[in-house]
């Protein structure tokens, strides 16, 4: 039977409009299958916990799966990249780090994204602020007397780090720039073994995360000079700020959550408002707060406007510091 030109292009038309719908409908009753958080770092590293936390809690809310797959190499960059890539449809998401989004891409300039373009920001999860620390023998009780013999013999004091271009290199970096000083920077492959060095006396001072250091803070080991924060933080209430002595200076690290450019806004909406209740959880606040997390909800457009301002603010760091990747 022969079918008349105008009744097929009906027919086709109808098709398109059915796929459309069917396409509207999709992101109406997102979601409809698994979760996956891409997690730029090996499991069981300081960063893996509270993205497992978040996933339970986003699991309940949202009624469906939510795995995580841990992804490490090239300092976060490689399973970054491969978040940018992913189809931006609400099912692959991934935690974002200052590291890997504001750093990195100074270290790596084949990095494989555009941390301002290639994202789709959520919202930040939590903040963390290093601690300045000194082995319990050395002769500085505050950070004043660490700056004052840092002035009368430039490069004499030591510090050690988890690497070039990280997190705790670069508050180093930032504090004798602001301060006037210059540091010696010992590299290490990783925290522990810089830990480990610091405490038998090797260096001079490192900057830590408060939740590795404050152990060795109340065993007796450690003297925490100051955090990083403007504030003090909640796990080591008793240690000043270090803006305390060098105004301006501030270092916070943040995680958060984002998705591919492109995400369906109805989908960025309702995760938005999802991640907003399960920030307000007492639970979920205590297991961050014991991770060393300050929970932190923002709309995604405060989370954009964070990036671009970290992203901002740690390229001359790191160009001055002359940091290159290991």
């Amino acid at each position: 039977m022969m079918v008349s030109r105008q009744r097929l292009q009906a027919v086709i038309a109808f098709a398109i409009a059915l796929g459309s719908m069917t396409g509207a409908l999709a992101q109406d009753v997102w979601p409809s299958k698994p979760i996956k958080i891409i997690v730029p770092f090996p499991a069981g590293g300081s960063s893996d916990p509270p993205i497992r936390v978040l996933a339970l809690k986003l699991q309940a809310a949202l009624g469906q799966p939510v795995v995580i797959e841990n992804m490490s190499g090239g300092g976060g960059t490689l399973a970054t990249a491969r978040i940018a890539q992913a189809p931006a449809d609400g099912y692959t998401l991934g935690m974002a780090a200052v590291g890997t989004l504001c750093i990195a891409p100074y270290l790596y300039p084949k990095a494989g994204y555009d941390p301002l373009r290639s994202f789709t920001p959520i919202t930040i999860l939590g903040e963390y602020a290093n601690v300045l620390v000194v082995p319990v023998d050395q002769p500085y009780k505050n950070l004043a007397e660490l700056l004052k013999a840092a002035k009368d013999d430039p490069g004499k004091i030591n510090f050690g780090s988890s690497g070039n271009g990280s997190s705790n290199h670069l508050s180093a970096e930032l504090l004798a720039s602001i301060s006037g000083v210059k540091f010696t920077h010992v590299p290490y492959r990783g925290t522990g073994p810089a830990m480990n060095d610091l405490i038998a006396g090797r260096l001079t001072f490192m900057f830590d995360v408060t939740s590795n250091s404050v152990p060795w803070i109340q065993s007796g080991k450690l003297r925490a000079l100051g955090v990083t924060s403007a504030t003090p933080a909640r796990q080591l209430p008793g240690v000043p700020s270090i803006s305390q002595t060098v105004p301006g200076y501030e270092v916070l690290g943040w995680i958060g959550l984002m998705g591919p450019a492109g995400m369906p806004p109805k989908v960025v909406e309702k995760l938005s408002a999802e991640m907003e209740k399960i920030m307000q959880m007492p639970d979920f606040v205590s297991q961050y707060s014991a991770l060393g997390f300050e929970p932190r909800y923002t709309k995604p457009d405060r989370f954009a406007a964070l990036i671009k301002k970290d992203y901002e603010l740690w390229g001359p760091v790191v160009k001055a510091s002359g940091a290159k990747v290991d």
